[in-house]
């Protein structure tokens, strides 16, 4: 939620200056690409991993600071890079700039005593050690009480869950349009490939490796999560904005800015939104922006801004890859090569075609649906499921071939596209082979107290 900026009092009385709201970032600042990486933390305890106190964290966060980075903290026991923006064609130059600035994270990590996981759940950590646990700062603090007050099932996502997210910078409505229709089409992709669950959650015996976790608990959010209607009832671009712009109005908020800048809380037994604040006097642009941070939908549409907090233009973010090793440069060079405009993503369109899809939402909204629906609900099966027409294996397939050709010319990144298309052409993504090294919580418990945890096996050789 750091994409707010406290004290815009324009009000904004209706969806139609809600529209105006959206403009095309200029020159300079479009057309570009930037990555951020969540890396969930823990500490060897006496029988079981321990969180990071957020004391410790924010001393890993300083000595990050003293290197020159400008490390994030998220709730509980979790501690964010982001890449400054790039040019699209620099992004052999940002896997590298990601390469060696993750590295400078975990030797900070490790500096300390802590360990960075390899999964995008900490499998023992449970939600009410991870919510004791939370940092101090008066907007996560009120987000996370009024979560559990109104929706404590929400809580395990921001407490418990991490991924990876890449950020376009679009040249133009119609190019935001078309960049949100291939990441959606892209989701059940990056779900399956950049799965990286252990299995076992909330230090719970039970097998979860059937299910992609993070995704099932994004749906606690409802309909402000995974694909929202807006996007699949779209035939273009104006159409999807206004409706974009429409659940904004709607979407359940949990808190709001008063006019001196104090947060305003929901009474008990209601929820905020801000069509219910323009009733109030409230409806002004800050707290319209901080209702689009409240929604969970596997693409953000957002705000970029320059060094004052000004929004100078919006911003397409594709959250559905969970965190892990390799996720940070096989998500950056996947989405970098698909996403944007370009000859690569025309040719992506033309492979999508071939599995049903038209590229016009409100037509492909049942294939969508459906084939994200198998990636999430995969039964152990991972890949090996459906996909438009075909299934998701074919298409990963495909997309390897799409993928490898995209960076042909470029040697520098060959070591991160031949571990991407091998997971791709495979199928061996990091959960499945987690489900298969870790039969048991006592299992995956004993990998983590090793510290770090022992290597998984070889992935299969293409």
């Amino acid at each position: 939620m750091t994409d707010v900026k406290k004290g815009r009092s324009r009000l904004i009385n209706s969806e139609t200056e809600a529209r105006a709201l959206f403009k095309t970032a200029p020159a300079g600042v479009n057309g570009k690409i930037g990555l951020e990486v969540e890396m969930p933390l823990y500490r060897p305890g006496r029988t079981k991993p321990a969180t990071p106190t957020a004391a410790e964290i924010l001393l890993i966060r300083d000595d990050l600071k003293a290197r020159g980075y400008d490390p994030q903290m998220e709730a509980s026991g979790v501690i964010e890079y982001a890449s400054d923006p790039v040019a699209l064609g620099d992004v052999a130059a940002l896997v590298a700039t990601a390469h060696k600035s993750i590295a400078a994270f975990e030797d900070a990590i490790a500096a300390r005593g802590v360990v960075r996981a390899p999964f995008c759940i900490v499998p023992t950590t449970t939600l009410r050690e991870a919510f004791n646990n939370h940092g101090a700062r008066e907007r996560l603090d009120a987000s996370l009480q009024a979560l559990k007050a109104h929706n404590p099932a929400a809580l395990n996502t921001p407490l418990l869950t991490t991924s990876v997210q890449t950020n376009f910078s679009p040249k133009s409505d119609a190019e935001l349009f078309r960049m949100t229709c291939r990441g959606y089409a892209l989701t059940p992709l990056l779900i399956a490939a950049m799965g990286s669950s252990s299995g076992y959650a909330e230090n719970r015996r039970e097998s979860r490796a059937g299910v992609h976790l993070r995704s099932l608990y994004y749906a606690a959010f409802g309909s402000a999560s995974g694909i929202p209607r807006s996007f699949l009832t779209s035939t273009d671009a104006e159409s999807f904005i206004r409706g974009h712009v429409a659940e904004v109005f709607d979407t359940p908020m949990f808190f709001a800015y008063a006019a001196d800048g104090t947060l305003v809380r929901a009474p008990k037994g209601e929820t905020l939104t801000f069509r219910k604040l323009t009733g109030k006097g409230l409806n002004t642009q800050s707290n319209y922006e901080l209702a689009e941070t409240f929604r969970y939908t596997d693409i953000k549409i957002a705000n970029i801004r320059n060094g004052d907090g000004e929004a100078l233009g919006k911003r397409v973010e594709v959250r559905a890859a969970d965190s892990g090793p390799h996720q940070p440069f096989s998500t950056l060079l996947l989405t970098a090569a698909l996403i944007p405009d370009g000859p690569t993503a025309d040719r992506f369109d033309a492979l999508l075609r071939d599995y049903g899809f038209s590229g016009t939402p409100a037509q492909d909204a049942a294939l969508l649906l459906a084939a994200r629906k198998a990636a999430v609900e995969h039964g152990g099966r991972f890949m090996d499921v459906p996909f438009g027409t075909g299934n998701l294996r074919d298409f990963a397939a495909d997309v390897a071939g799409l993928v490898s050709a995209h960076y042909a010319h470029d040697k520098t990144v060959a070591p991160d596209v031949a571990k991407l298309a091998g997971i791709l052409l495979t199928g061996e993504s990091d959960a499945r082979r987690h489900a298969a090294a870790y039969k048991s919580l006592r299992d995956v418990t004993r990998a983590l107290q090793s510290a770090p945890a022992p290597p998984l096996p070889q992935q299969k050789a293409v």
